[in-house]
């Protein structure tokens, strides 16, 4: 956003939701995904916000007894004020249907706690979509089902009654959502041209290692094994096939994800935000990442017409 204010001489610093058509997340990107689409918050705005909401809920959240390790109640409350400072109502819904209908979509990824085997996430989305449409649930809800993540908090009970389900972080098993983007902008997207697609991750992951069988084994649920080792190369594996989907069509999909010195930052250490900044900023500067910021900015600005969305969901190579 700042390259592109540079580049047209902006007086400030232009927002996400007016440049990108579509924004998904999951977890913590969905919570992200949240405040720059559906909130059309500024970046800067997003920081300071989820600066503020990690600090709270992971310090002040703490429990002892119960599902997970953090109280749900102190994340709900911190972001239905994120919500009603950006809008004046902290009880909005999802559904956001402007009259001229120009607005960036976007979505949140979650888990249907009763079907962890499913291959396909559950999305809340803030538009009408043609096939598999979800309940509209308030923003928070959204917000809450995408970052229960479990033994951290504790699930979220989401729908209408008599169909209400049970829903938990996305992230188990689906970490990168980047698939999901592209069948959703091939589903609503249907007479439009895509410039690009940028991915950004949270840092590379070291190794994840699955306990051998055991008494771990006998009391977790199978599929919550399963959930777990697939979480293990969820995101570069996706990352890797994208790659590899649009080989041939040059400045078209970016990803960004910091390489070294993450790898230790776990979820709850919210007081060490400023080393996921330091490790940030050194690898913005490293050339090949410049290089692909500027390609990336590029795209967003001159909008080449690169792939149909009806060739989204296909192999690039055959075009």
């Amino acid at each position: 956003m700042e390259r592109i204010q540079f580049q047209l001489n902006l007086d400030a610093v232009p927002l996400p939701c007016d440049y990108f058509d579509l924004i998904g997340g999951t977890s913590t990107g969905g919570l992200i995904a949240l405040m720059l689409g559906r909130l059309r918050m500024s970046v800067d705005d997003a920081l300071k916000r989820y600066d503020s909401l990690v600090g709270k809920v992971f310090c002040e959240g703490k429990k002892t007894i119960g599902d997970g390790k953090f109280r749900a109640s102190v994340l709900e409350d911190v972001f239905k004020k994120i919500i009603q400072d950006a809008t004046g109502d902290a009880e909005l819904r999802m559904m956001d249907l402007p009259s001229d209908g120009h607005v960036c979509k976007t979505f949140v990824c979650a888990r249907s706690a009763l079907d962890l085997g499913a291959g396909k996430p559950t999305l809340f989305r803030s538009y009408r979509a043609p096939i598999n449409k979800t309940f509209d649930c308030t923003i928070w809800q959204a917000a809450r089902a995408t970052s229960a993540a479990p033994t951290v908090f504790k699930s979220i009970v989401i729908g209408e009654p008599g169909a209400a389900q049970r829903y938990i972080d996305g992230g188990v098993g689906l970490n990168n959502p980047t698939v999901q983007v592209l069948d959703e902008a091939e589903s609503i997207f249907s007479d439009r041209r895509a410039a690009c697609i940028i991915s950004i991750g949270t840092g590379q992951a070291k190794t994840i290692e699955i306990p051998k069988p055991g008494l771990f084994q006998r009391i977790v649920p199978l599929d919550v094994v399963h959930a777990m080792i697939s979480i293990a190369s969820d995101c570069e594996k996706t990352s890797e096939a994208m790659a590899q989907r649009f080989r041939n069509t040059p400045n078209f999909y970016f990803r960004f994800n910091v390489e070294h010195g993450l790898q230790e930052v776990k979820m709850a250490q919210w007081d060490r935000l400023d080393k996921v900044a330091a490790h940030t900023m050194r690898y913005l500067q490293m050339e090949d990442v410049k290089k692909r910021l500027g390609a990336a900015v590029d795209a967003i600005l001159q909008r080449p017409e690169h792939v149909t969305t009806a060739q989204i969901g296909t192999e690039v190579e055959q075009f």
